[in-house]
Formats: structure tokens, sequence, C-alpha cells
């Protein structure tokens, strides 16, 4: 009788064993699956879609000119200096008006120079020699008329002739006055008010050949940055208008790239900044780099990459460091997140 209570007790106590170990076998696989440990965050397994960008703000590039176009230097995809010609528009009108405003500015240089540096030489000995001319006809007609009021009226002269010799003389002195003020003026210069008559016509042709260089030099579009072309939005013989701005093309600076992710609503909660990010190029399994969050955006929108099946998502702005390698924009990638807790 002794015999069976002690089988009893030991089944039961071999039953209570299984038990405990069981609780505690769900305990451990309960505390693995839930990932909750002192210290450690769940971990995020699917990869958000993303982009390579970069790292500057995408330029939108028009014109103001009014025409068509006549060249396309680029496409995108092409990487430009600051300052390369990207795109031409046809201006031939405005080309002839520079050549036009062109001879007006030599012109008024010419009258400008002249007014300013006064006479030539030349002018002022041509003005002496005219002197001494008047000079010497007029004291020719002088002894003319002396000569003529010694002579007996109505006997050896007439009084008309005494009065032609008097007029002569009156005209020669005249002539001299004439020239003698024309040699001062040669002498002493341009007023000061054809100077500035002068100055003010060539700079009033200066102005307006500047004005019509500048919109010559909008009917060219340069790159304003080092950078890579993004789209192109125009085709050659396109009109374009001033009156109805566009944008012609954009680009971006590429001499640093960031990464655009888009992640679900769901798990943004998880993505914090200064969290570290792996992100992998989608068909190059060997092109894979690390990035860091740097913003998570405060507002919601579709993911492009959802296809028919619209969902809400964030984006989410990551670094790339200078010494990845310089994948090419516009690549698509796959972003796997760590946990915001391994990133403080």
């Amino acid at each position: 009788m002794s015999h069976g209570l002690e089988t009893f007790s030991n089944k039961r106590l071999r039953r209570a064993a299984k038990l405990a170990c069981g609780v505690v076998i769900l305990a451990i696989g309960w505390w693995g699956l839930s990932g909750v440990g002192k210290g450690q965050a769940a971990s995020k397994s699917d990869a958000a879609p993303g982009r390579v960008e970069g790292g500057g703000e995408v330029l939108s590039l028009g014109t103001s000119a009014t025409g068509t176009i006549a060249e396309l230097l680029v496409k995108a995809g092409d990487h430009v200096q600051a300052g390369q010609h990207l795109l031409r528009v046809e201006c031939r009108n405005i080309e002839r008006e520079i050549e036009a405003r062109e001879s007006d500015l030599a012109a008024s240089d010419a009258v400008f120079a002249r007014v300013t540096h006064g006479s030539r030489p030349e002018e002022i000995a041509i003005g002496v020699a005219n002197v001494n001319l008047a000079e010497a006809r007029l004291h020719e007609a002088e002894k003319q008329f002396q000569r003529a009021q010694t002579l007996h009226q109505g006997v050896t002269v007439t009084r008309v002739q005494i009065d032609q010799a008097e007029r002569d003389a009156r005209i020669a002195a005249a002539q001299l006055d004439e020239v003698r003020a024309k040699l001062v003026l040669l002498q002493v210069g341009s007023r000061e008010e054809d100077v500035t008559e002068a100055r003010s016509r060539r700079d009033a042709a200066k102005k307006r050949l500047e004005e019509a260089t500048t919109r010559l030099n909008y009917c060219t579009v340069d790159a304003p940055i080092n950078g890579v072309i993004l789209s192109t939005r125009v085709s050659p013989g396109q009109m374009v208008s001033s009156m109805a701005p566009v944008t012609l093309m954009t680009m971006v600076d590429d001499s640093k790239r960031q990464v655009r992710a888009f992640v679900g609503e769901r798990e943004v909660s998880e993505v914090c900044p200064g969290e570290r990010a792996h992100i992998a190029v989608d068909g190059f399994p060997e092109m894979q780099f690390d990035g860091a969050v740097e913003s998570v955006a405060t507002t919601i929108g579709e993911n492009p990459y959802a296809g028919n099946a619209p969902q809400q998502f964030r984006q989410v702005m990551l670094s790339v460091p200078d010494k990845q390698p310089q994948i090419p924009i516009g690549l698509r990638v796959a972003v796997q997140f760590t946990s915001c807790l391994a990133a403080k």
C-alpha cells in the first residue's frame, strides 16, 4: 500500500516538473518574439523604398527672352559646369539692334573726344593763317581808301569809287574780326556746356547698348552651379515667351548625395533622426552603403512606389557620407533602418 502511494506521488511530481518547463519555454519564446529586453528595441525587417538625390535643392531654370528654341545643348543626366551654355533662344532682332547701338556709341564717342580734346594744332595753324590773310586784305583796303580820299573828287576819282573803297575797307575789317574770333575759339577749346552735352549723349548711347546686350544674354541659359541636369522640358523649335514664363529644365548640385525614403505611416514611428540605415541599390546587390536619418516629414503623402495600391507614407531624408561611392542620381534603393535605441 505504501509502495502504491509513493508511485502516485512520483507521477504527480513528474507532471508538475513538465508543466513548469513548458511555462519557462513559453516565457522565453514570448520574450524572444517581442524583442523586449533591457536596452534593446524592435528591429524592422521590411526595407523602405527610396531614391538617390542630389544633396542640394532642385533648381528650375527658365528665361525671360521671347523667341523659338534654337539649340538644346544638354540632355537629362549630363553633368555641367557653372557658366556652361545649356540652351539658346533665337534672338536675331536683338543682335541687329546691338549692331546699331554700337554704331551710335562709336559716333557719340567721337563727338565727345572732339569737344573734350579741343582743336588740333593743324586747325589752329589754319586759323592763324586766316587771320594773317584777313589782316593783309584789311591793310590793302585801307590803303586804297586813303588813296581815294587824296584824289580830287570829280577830276581824278568819282564819289562812287570813294564809297566803294570805304566799303571794302569796312568789309575787310569785319572779316578780320571774324577770323580772329574763330581763332580764339580754336585756342580756348569747347565750352563746358558742349562738353556736358557730348558726355550725356555718349553715356545714353552706352546705356542703350548695355540694355540690348542684357536682353541678348537672356537668350542663352547658363548653368548657375556645377551639377547634373535632371530634366529638359523643351525642344528645338518650340516657342517661349516672357509673357508666360515656364521651366525649361531642372538641375541639382551633385557634389553630395542624399536618399529620400518612403516609410509607411505605421512604421515611421520607429524611425528617428540620427538613426543609422543600410541602403542597397535595386538590381545591384554588390552596391550597398550606409546612411543616417536627417529628418522625418510631418506631412503624409502617397507612396510613389506603391503601384496600384496607394499607401500612406512619410518622407525620410537620409544623408550619405562623402566617403561613400558617388552613385548616380535617380537610382531606386531599398533602405533598411536600425533601431532608434541603437542609434542613441
